[in-house]
């Protein structure tokens, strides 16, 4: 009898997820352990393994690579050799429904970490596809399924996507306009035709477009874009978080003077692994999170979590937009540990190779700025977690340090920013928490001797 594939359910919260590409096409054989597909959940890449062996059957039905699936709608079948697919069947009645595959729900214990593996050669469901050149493919509207790729093994890749649009785009019209160009033209109300008159012999572009619509007194329209799914995701949980919280921000300045010569003296130590900022911050905060665990708890209903562990989630900017990967019990871990985890996790966060897992559990959040040469901002909550530390830049500011006798210094001044949920904690204890934060800062060893 066949059995059923359909989209796992890989998160408590998940409700759907993106069919990111098929790593076994139609027709091949399968085994126990092989990786049959690739979601995208909850701002994760997951490898989906099988747990049968059969030959891999995909409905001409079946939802396209790139398209969002409701949990538990089916994807493909693993049927016997010379088994008809229950779609070519008329006792479609009789098909297995039993989840054997691993699309059927969570996995008992934590999958392994993320190494995805790009398929050689053709998919089942057409020519394979690099991501980036599937997202260029829908911005210009290009069927991507009839186009013959120069990449390895025939991969589409970005270039083969323009040239196609391009071919289309002179196949439609003898005016030499790029496609972009074209719609903002359209949408502006411009007639091309007039353009090709403005810029004899030249290919009209977006620019050249603007311009005319700016000199007829119009503006183009903007151009519009779908949202990701991870800016989708992020809109969603910023929105709940804004209805929400309670949120109040505290605002302190800090002398990063020491914390910074910390750094210097490892960086010159000449270590393998040298800390950022981030992991000395990382290592600051859950030294104050075991004096002040009220800012490490979240609020259900009408009780109150006091969480044991310390999972601090570390805001990481990626090509694909934020994600917030998690380090487990960091109190527990040495510096250097934390440099280690924290390195691997976001390098594999903007490679596109993290794993749900790995962004999940987290009970406070670090977002650091500094690096844009940001001083102040206020963060978000990232629920359930009741508080979020925003850091700053660190720059050299002229400051008293001993005001009886008028003394300046030239010190090394760091702003943190701490927003909290009101619900869950008070004033006070959000002002003692980021105040030991600030001694931390300034005194690295009294938590470097823990």
């Amino acid at each position: 009898m066949a059995i059923e594939i359909v989209m796992p359910k890989l998160g408590w919260t998940m409700e759907e997820g993106i069919l990111d590409e098929w790593i076994k096409r139609d027709g091949d054989e399968v085994q126990p352990g092989d990786i049959i597909f690739v979601v995208e959940s909850d701002k994760a890449l997951q490898e989906i393994e099988a747990f049968d062996s059969g030959i891999l059957r995909i409905s001409p039905d079946a939802p396209p690579v790139g398209s969002t699936v409701k949990i538990g709608e089916t994807l493909a079948y693993l049927v016997e050799p010379g088994e008809a697919p229950p779609f070519d069947s008329p006792k479609a009645d009789e098909v297995q429904l039993t989840a054997h595959s691993s699309a059927s729900a969570l996995p008992a214990a934590a999958p392994k970490p993320l190494a995805r593996q790009r398929v050689k050669g053709r998919r089942g469901r057409g020519p394979a596809i690099s991501p980036r050149a599937r997202r260029v493919a829908r911005e210009l509207d290009v069927n991507w399924a009839i186009i013959t790729g120069s990449g390895a093994s025939g991969r589409i890749i970005e270039r083969d996507i323009r040239a196609a649009a391009e071919l289309a785009a002179a196949a439609h019209t003898e005016i030499n306009i790029s496609p972009v160009a074209r719609r903002v033209a359209q949408e502006a109300g411009i007639d091309p035709a007039e353009l090709e008159a403005r810029f004899p012999g030249a290919r009209i572009t977006r620019a050249d477009v603007e311009k005319a619509a700016a000199e007829h007194g119009t503006d183009a329209a903007p151009e519009r874009q779908p949202l990701s799914r991870i800016r989708q995701l992020t809109r969603d949980r910023m929105i709940q978080s804004a209805r929400t919280a309670v949120p109040v921000t505290l605002t302190t300045e800090v002398d990063a003077t020491e914390l910074q010569q910390l750094r210097r003296s490892l960086s010159a130590d000449g270590g393998e692994i040298v800390p950022s900022y981030n992991d000395l911050m990382l290592k600051v905060v859950a030294a104050a999170l075991t004096e002040q665990p009220m800012l490490n708890a979240s609020i259900e209903a009408d009780e109150l979590l006091l969480h044991s562990a310390i999972n601090i989630g570390l805001a990481v900017d990626t090509e694909r937009g934020l994600l917030v990967p998690v380090i487990r019990e960091a109190d527990r871990l040495s510096l250097l540990e934390v440099a280690a985890l924290s390195a691997d996790v976001v390098e594999r966060a903007r490679a596109g190779k993290i794993a749900a897992e790995d962004l999940q559990g987290g009970t406070f959040t670090i977002t650091n700025l500094g690096m844009y040469d940001i001083d102040a901002f206020t963060p978000i909550i990232n629920l359930p977690q009741c508080a979020i530390l925003g850091v700053g830049r660190i720059v050299p500011r002229q400051i008293v340090v001993d005001a009886e006798a008028q003394r300046l210094a030239i010190r090394q001044m760091m702003t943190l920013s701490l927003t909290f949920d009101h619900r869950v904690v008070d004033g006070a204890p959000a002002a003692r928490f980021l105040q030991r934060v600030k001694q931390y800062v300034e005194t690295p060893y009294l938590w470097l001797v823990n």
